[in-house]
């Protein structure tokens, strides 16, 4: 009997060390064999199979809960059981048998067990995804008063996460910044490192903060990723990529959203990532580069089930229906009704955001395509939805780019005020439009050569590489080396930023 146990006790070792770095697979297989195999397993390797299911299928982790109830006698095992069943249901959205079962795992402890504190995290928690965000609050509190280690940084990103819902996503990025010290002690479970990691990304993307930037490029550099975070490290590597667009450095941009394609865990998500590179590119002037993507996305997508996705991959969808408006808007219209068609289905709670985020997504991308099909009054109307939510929330690159549309809708400088307001930290960015399409008088002009100033011109006016090379009858290569001999000259790395640059547009 004590060779089993001691046979047991090294699995359950191996299997719990395997859980904290994140290789969930190899510690379910190592607990799997255990229960097959050893006539006698510690409740706590049953529990912790649980947790690992219940991180990709609630439901399977409830079905297994009840399959081993057996194996939970002492009244603490139970309640650590039913704490869990009360998470799954959570994630399941069945919020009222939830909370039965937090109040029955805490009705199951003493008042003074630490485990107390888990239920209570664990309940303000689903609270949060309920967005009952004063009652998460005043669950949380005494959590982050006592708690230490892991449950600690845990319940600090849900404080986090509860301002964010508020729609203070600088206090949430303000709490990041302080985590980090926590965040990289040594023996941090790998997995929250890795969701921590990617909201750092996430509103580095949406903050003007250098502080927030460089922390995000460090903190996904650092994360050992494995296999079972490829989600987690598709979504930070997206975010860092419209981050790099937004500072105009488009080169790492598509560096990071190639990556970003090569690890996306369906092809829902690298379905999304080629729509992302196609935006870009389009943005960028690169209209070749920028079909070509398009076509890989729209083949990709059509192989997609999208009615089986089950978060914000189906945002890809939308961002179709953007990419076609001014190509095909009856086309872009049937991928406005496909994404409605399944949208039912997007878990509303994001990973960082209020799900207000959600809906101006769907009001700007349906306006961009009602403005293609003519239909004005529609489309100002859902853009200028767009703009109230990101306005209100602090997405500020977002309500600019909704008030450059609107601008261009109405005719009114008030958006063209607004807008520049808005943008005002990514004057590098594509979204920076030039105003006067004459050069102004910057000395770097003078360095370039007659072939260089005759392509700046025509880049001023808006055509691409593949326009230009026809135009003047030269190769696309030889066009792309000019181009890349101006933007060192000049000092810029994109052609948004070369244009505000030359036609004294900067600020």
């Amino acid at each position: 009997m004590k060779s089993r146990v001691a046979a047991a006790s090294d699995w359950l070792v191996r299997a719990r060390d395997d859980f904290r770095a994140a290789r969930f697979a190899s510690a379910a297989e190592t607990l799997d064999l255990a229960v097959a195999s050893q006539r006698v397993v510690a409740p706590e390797a049953f529990l912790l199979r649980a947790r690992i299911a219940l991180k990709n299928d609630p439901a399977a982790a409830l079905a297994y809960l009840t399959r081993h109830r057996a194996a939970f006698h002492a009244s603490r095992d139970r309640a650590s059981a039913t704490m869990l069943r009360g998470a799954a249901y959570a994630r399941l959205g069945d919020f009222k048998s939830s909370t039965a079962a937090f109040r029955d795992a805490s009705a199951t402890l003493r008042a003074d067990d630490p485990l107390q504190l888990d239920v209570a995290y664990r309940r303000a928690f689903a609270l949060w995804m309920a967005r009952k965000l004063d009652a998460a609050e005043r669950c949380l509190a005494p959590v982050e008063e006592q708690a230490t280690g892991d449950l600690a940084i845990e319940a600090r990103h849900l404080r986090g996460l509860i301002l964010g819902s508020r729609g203070n996503i600088a206090a949430q990025g303000a709490i990041l910044l302080e985590m980090l010290p926590a965040l990289r002690a040594p023996g941090v479970l790998v997995l929250d490192r890795g969701i921590i990691a990617s909201q750092f990304a996430s509103l580095a993307c949406e903050l003007p903060s250098p502080a927030l930037r460089d922390a995000a490029n460090a903190e996904v550099a650092l994360v050992p990723w494995t296999p079972e975070m490829a989600e987690s490290q598709f979504d930070a590597l997206r975010e860092l990529a419209w981050g790099d667009a937004l500072q105009g450095d488009h080169f790492n941009a598509f560096r990071r959203l190639k990556a970003a394609a090569a690890i996306a865990p369906t092809p829902a998500w690298r379905t999304l990532s080629l729509c992302d590179r196609a935006y870009l590119a389009d943005a960028f002037g690169e209209r070749r580069w920028a079909a070509q993507e398009l076509r890989d996305a729209t083949e990709l997508a059509d192989s997609v089930s999208w009615h089986s996705t089950r978060g914000e991959e189906r945002f890809a969808l939308s961002l179709l229906a953007e990419l076609y408006a001014p190509r095909d808007p009856s086309l872009a219209l049937t991928y406005v009704a496909r994404y409605q068609d399944t949208a039912g289905g997007v878990a509303r709670v994001l990973s960082s955001h209020d799900d207000r985020r959600v809906d101006a997504m769907e009001a700007y991308s349906a306006g961009v395509v009602r403005r293609a099909l003519g239909e004005t009054a529609e489309a100002v109307r859902l853009i200028r939805r767009a703009w109230d939510i990101y306005d209100a929330i602090g997405y500020d690159w977002r309500a600019g780019r909704a008030a450059i549309a609107l601008a261009e809708l109405l005719g009114d400088e008030d958006w063209r005020t607004k807008a520049a307001q808005k943008l005002r930290p990514y004057g590098r960015s594509w979204l920076v439009a030039p105003n006067q399409p004459h050069l102004a008088e910057v000395p770097e002009l003078s360095r370039l050569t007659d072939a260089q100033r005759t392509v700046l011109e025509l880049i001023v006016q808006g055509k691409s590489t593949a326009e230009i090379s026809s135009e003047l009858g030269r190769s696309e290569f030889t066009i792309r080396n000019h181009v890349k001999s101006i933007f060192k000259t000049i000092g810029v790395n994109t052609r948004p930023a070369l244009i505000a640059r030359i036609t004294g547009t900067a600020r």
